[in-house]
């Protein structure tokens, strides 16, 4: 379990400082991340998010914030970090990696419509149609590459009779000639931000990696085309109908669909 930050006024203003951001006019303390304790400032200038990074170390989260600036270069909607005075994306509190981020206006939904979901599928094939960037990690951090990992550990539970079966049944089903990408990885609906029924950002490429980009459609279609355990199966293609009118799918993915 994350140890949550709480930051005093003070505490606040002290990190502010290494920006130029003008007076706050406001600062309020957000709900719901899981990783991460932020707070959203107002300035003169701006509206910004403050995150305290409570789960990842530096090395992790000056990997995250130079993707996204890679992200920002080629103009792909989702998170802008802010520089520092001294032209670095990332200070400390406490030994925690803390960075600022511009704040997204929009909101977050549960349950996408078939446009929305057909908007997500054009925009994640604009992200994997961009070239990788120098040294990402080519292995998904919860895929099958560390299965084994689990299942050479001491714990005993059902769940690592299932996984076993799991992994003999992908290393026989994945084809490994099929395309690999720039892939978000985890993404679901709370990761995405719209504004008037429009797509404005995707969030959270912690475990962004080059991988399989099929991999990316598949947890879309778990994240964002199903409610309570089942597919919805007009999302779902809407989702590959957007997706395929920037990068049609290889017969190779197709044939693993």
């Amino acid at each position: 379990m994350a140890d949550y930050t709480t930051l005093t006024s003070d505490e606040i203003r002290s990190l502010l400082s290494h920006y130029n951001l003008g007076k706050p006019d406001s600062m309020i303390p957000m709900e719901g991340g899981q990783a991460n304790s932020s707070i959203k400032i107002t300035t003169d200038q701006g509206v910004y998010i403050l995150s305290v990074c409570d789960e990842k170390n530096n090395e992790e989260v000056e990997s995250l914030t130079r993707l996204l600036v890679y992200l920002k270069t080629r103009d792909f909607p989702t998170t802008r970090p802010v520089e520092t005075n001294t032209g670095n994306y990332l200070i400390t509190h406490e030994n925690k990696p803390v960075y600022l981020k511009e704040f997204i206006p929009g909101q977050v939904t549960r349950n996408l419509s078939c446009d929305m979901v057909n908007q997500l599928g054009k925009t994640l094939a604009g992200l994997h149609l961009l070239p990788p960037m120098e040294g990402m990690k080519d292995r998904f951090p919860y895929g099958i590459d560390f299965f084994d990992e689990a299942l050479e550990s001491d714990f005993q539970h059902p769940y690592l009779e299932w996984l076993e079966e799991k992994k003999i049944y992908l290393e026989q089903a994945i084809d490994p000639g099929m395309k690999r990408g720039l892939i978000h990885g985890d993404i679901f609906w709370d990761n995405l931000v719209f504004s008037q029924g429009h797509l404005a950002a995707v969030l959270d490429f912690e475990e962004a990696c080059h991988y399989y980009r099929l991999f990316d459609l598949g947890m879309c279609s778990v994240g964002c085309c199903s409610r309570k355990g089942s597919f919805d199966r007009e999302k779902i293609k809407a989702l590959i109908h957007g997706y395929q009118h920037h990068s049609p799918l290889t017969k190779e993915e197709k044939s693993q669909v």
